[in-house]
C-alpha cells in the first residue's frame, strides 16, 4: 500500500513540475523543470512496475 501512495506522489508532482514550468516565460526555468520532472519518471515508473508484479 505504502509503494502505491509514493508513486501517485512522485506523479502529482511531475504533474505539478510540467504545469509550472508551461507558465515560465523564462527558458532556463522552464527547462531545468521540465528536466527535473523527466528524473523523476524513472523511480516512479520503477516503483509502479515493482508494486504491479
Amino acid at each position: 500500500m505504502g509503494n502505491w501512495m509514493v508513486v501517485i506522489v512522485l506523479l502529482i508532482i511531475i504533474n505539478l513540475l510540467v504545469t509550472w514550468a508551461r507558465l515560465q516565460k523564462r527558458k532556463w526555468l522552464r527547462y531545468l523543470l521540465i528536466t527535473i520532472a523527466v528524473i523523476l519518471v524513472f523511480p516512479a515508473l520503477i516503483m509502479g512496475l515493482k508494486v504491479i508484479s
